[in-house]
């Protein structure tokens, strides 16, 4: 008995040691913590920038202060002039490597080597600028540098600047229109920094270059196009001795090249079609004079077959329009509808596709009857505060509506119910923004009256059913006092209004992106001012529009067309109830 208890006594001992030992061995640190974001840095890097005298057969070598990706620093590493092949890498661990060049660097040129901001630690930080460096293997090395701010888009949310690079091609050596840039690497590359500031050093004096700057999807030094979103300035640049940023390129989202496509019609009811599209229709081409439709036994009385146009949901289907037709559709029977290949356009204003503008469909056996046109929606609550004094009232039907009888249903009156005078913008045939001839009185009462029974259809034949009753949406408008002003004059040559009709568009706007009041300078006219801004932080921009209509020219990498002349105010600033912000100056080039 003494033996068996002395050999379980072993026993336990054993696997409580051996547990002991497996917990030892499991530990981790505590959970919990600061994520680790630091960026990686180079400690040392030979050779040491601006070098001369380089040996033709040298290799690059980095140290860093922490391990980084190997795979990010292949892609993030690049020479010009470019050298054939492609370089080897040799690790010494994650945190040190050497680079040897494909082949011997050319006799007394300049390099230029960048790290750009794709690379990475291993726990996937990124280069928080990127490294540049320049030497020479001859005993003088280029001194020139060119240096400016990349833009945000007019009509796009920002990008972020580790997504984005600078082209430099030198076109004094080659000519500007013997380069293609969709398959020539640039001479340099350079990226911003977080504030969009970029700059080139070791340039050749003397030199024209062709500057541009692209979201190289593909990292594959090429621009792609309706791949890569692009920036293109207004002219060419020539290198100073000194870093001063004189360069503006304002990014614009990548060019849309792909022709939509009519693909299917949908048989909504007896007197309704929905034309389905491959892609978002711009609301300019939602027009019934767009469109036709026949069928397999003409009838005089179909006319064109098309009465009305219009989007049921903008925001969720951009890609479908619903038609109104003059005559019911017939069950089982063959229709085709056709669209304008000149007329209907894409968002990026591309036309309809040459191939798919035309559908033949066969209508169902059984077809739901008609729903008479109702209110929709419209884009203030009753009893709203703070409305604009020169209001733009959003409103919705659930159809196509007789703009004639909704002109004569909807009323806009002031406290003593006198109608004050109104304008009507038609979005489509179901959609109407409904403002004032003049601007209101500050912080008065006034109301919106809709009267339902005046709600017809285009269609005679698609009877009213719902009763006749008011709706009724008190508003009251902001109290001008409260209002801030600010103005300012922008600095830009006088060769840019060469053109009879160009002219200076100048934009308030709020996070970057949202454009809360705008005005188109006289032509020539450089000052401007805005008085009536609400108590809030803005931001000022503005660019030229050739023709004087506001429209943003962005110019194009390829086929090569330069943009217009842009800047905008380098800081945000807050307005004041009762106050001007004066001196609001900046430089459009």
């Amino acid at each position: 008995m003494t033996r068996i208890r002395l050999a379980l006594l072993r026993l336990n001992l054993f696997f409580l040691a051996a547990t002991v030992l497996a917990s030892c061995a499991a530990q981790q640190p505590p959970p919990g913590g600061p994520e680790e974001k630091t960026p990686p840095k180079v400690d040392s890097i030979f050779p040491r920038n601006r070098t001369v005298n380089v040996p033709r057969d040298m290799r690059l070598y980095f140290h860093f202060d922490r391990d980084v990706d190997e795979g990010s620093f292949a892609t993030a590493f690049s020479i010009t002039p470019y050298l054939n092949g492609t370089p080897k890498l040799h690790w010494s661990g994650h945190d040190e490597v050497r680079v040897e060049l494909p082949e011997k660097l050319r006799d007394s040129t300049t390099y230029t080597v960048q790290l750009s901001r794709d690379l990475k630690s291993r726990r996937g930080n990124a280069l928080a600028v990127p490294l540049v460096l320049s030497f020479s293997t001859g005993p003088n090395i280029d001194t020139g540098a060119l240096a400016g701010y990349l833009l945000t888009p007019i009509s796009a949310p920002p990008m972020k600047p580790s997504d984005l690079f600078v082209f430099a091609y030198d076109i004094t050596v080659d000519k500007a229109d013997t380069l293609n840039f969709t398959h020539t690497p640039p001479d340099l590359l350079t990226q911003p920094n977080d504030q969009g500031v970029w700059q080139f050093l070791a340039m050749k004096t003397g030199h024209r270059y062709r500057v541009f700057a692209i979201g190289d999807v593909y990292r594959n030094k090429v621009f792609d196009p309706g791949i890569d979103a692009f920036g293109v300035p207004s002219s060419d640049a020539l290198p100073d001795t000194t870093v001063k940023p004189s360069i503006y390129i304002r990014m614009s989202p990548q060019t849309d090249t792909i022709r939509p496509e009519l693909q299917d019609v949908e048989v909504v009811d007896s007197f309704h079609l929905r034309a389905h599209f491959s892609e978002a229709i711009d609301s300019n081409s939602v027009r019934a004079l767009n469109f036709s439709l026949s069928s397999s036994t003409p009838d005089t009385a179909w006319g064109s077959g098309l009465l009305a146009a219009f989007r049921e949901s903008p925001d969720k289907r951009p890609s479908q329009v619903t038609l109104l037709t003059t005559a019911p559709v017939l069950p089982n029977k063959n229709y085709t509808l056709t669209a304008r290949r000149d007329s209907v356009r894409d968002l990026a204003n591309n036309r309809l596709s040459d191939s798919s503008y035309q559908v033949t469909f066969t209508s169902p056996q059984t077809l739901r009857e008609v729903s008479p046109p109702k209110f929709g929606t419209i884009a203030i609550r009753d009893s709203a505060l703070d409305i604009s004094t020169i209001p733009a009232i959003f409103i919705t039907f659930t159809d196509a509506v007789d703009r004639d009888s909704i002109q004569r249903a909807i009323t806009i009156t002031d406290t003593g119910r006198k109608p004050v005078a109104t304008r009507f913008h038609w979005y489509d045939d179901a959609k109407v923004y409904v403002s004032t001839s003049d601007s209101l009185l500050s912080n008065q009462l006034y109301t919106v009256w809709i009267r339902t029974g005046g709600i017809r259809s285009p269609n005679a034949l698609i009877l009213p059913t719902s009763k006749d009753t008011t709706l009724r949406f008190r508003f009251r408008t902001v109290n001008v006092r409260d209002f801030g002003k600010i103005s300012g004059t922008i600095t830009i040559a006088d060769s840019f209004f060469a053109e009879p009709k160009s002219a200076l568009v100048v934009q308030v706007t709020q996070g970057g992106t949202t454009v809360v009041a705008q005005k188109i300078l006289p032509h020539g006219e450089r000052s401007f001012e805005f008085d009536q801004l609400p108590t809030s932080t803005y931001r000022v921009r503005a660019y030229l529009s050739r023709d004087g209509s506001g429209t943003y020219d962005p110019g194009s990498v390829w086929p090569w067309r330069f943009g217009v002349p842009t800047g905008e105010y380098s800081t945000q600033f807050d307005t004041r109830p009762r106050w001007t912000i004066a001196n609001i100056d900046f430089v459009v080039k």
